[in-house]
């Protein structure tokens, strides 16, 4: 029996299930197995393609071109399960956010956070619009992720992982997160605001499905 790679995916994996549901069994193992060798051929033709845009946009331009052969509503799947997983990954966040002196903690250095993970480094191009103590804020001009995307042929797939982190930047407690632009989406860029603000509390939201 062939390994699917995908079955090892701590995001995508679950995908299989909402294919099982909503396509059923007999489908879905088609889509399934055919989803894991388009991944395969991704992986080989772009072996230069690592880290978070292998782990993050690899399996859903897979599942993208497995499923687009099955259904019209391929993207609208995807996007729909990228903001199921962005929620479960926030509930992640707020439970760790909900510990006592931790937001305040995370806010004290929220500036070098958001310094590193958007760094040219690591393969971003941004602006820093503010590091004072109401606002922490940068436009992402290029994103490694969108990068990928578009180096394979399916620009479209990004914005399931933008789904993801629209969701999950909701989950810190005290932390108020706003981005009305995506490059994905076709904006000039991600325009990414945080602020600390003792009355937001994203329970709520969180556990909506």
């Amino acid at each position: 029996m062939k390994i699917n790679s995908l079955d090892f995916s701590f995001v995508y994996r679950d995908f299989k299930k909402v294919l099982c549901q909503e396509l059923g069994k007999e489908k879905a193992l088609l889509i399934w197995k055919d989803s894991g060798e388009e991944y395969k051929k991704l992986v080989s033709a772009h072996s230069d393609i690592k880290g978070d845009s292998k782990m993050m946009v690899l399996p859903a331009a897979a599942i993208y071109i497995a499923l687009r052969k099955h259904s019209d509503d391929a993207l609208t799947m995807l996007m729909s399960y990228g903001r199921k997983i962005g929620k479960r990954i926030g509930r992640v966040m707020y439970a760790v956010t909900s510990i006592p002196g931790v937001p305040s903690l995370l806010w004290k250095n929220m500036p070098g956070i958001m310094r590193k993970t958007s760094s040219p480094e690591a393969g971003y191009t941004r602006r820093i619009v503010s590091e004072t103590s109401d606002l922490v804020g940068v436009d992402i001009m290029s994103c490694p992720l969108h990068d990928a995307a578009v180096r394979i042929g399916m620009p479209e797939v990004a914005r399931v992982v933008c789904a993801m982190d629209k969701e999950y930047m909701c989950g810190f407690k005290y932390i108020r997160y706003e981005r009305r632009g995506s490059v994905a989406e076709g904006d000039e860029c991600c325009d990414y605001r945080l602020r600390f603000d003792k009355s937001y509390d994203p329970k709520n939201k969180l556990n909506k499905e």
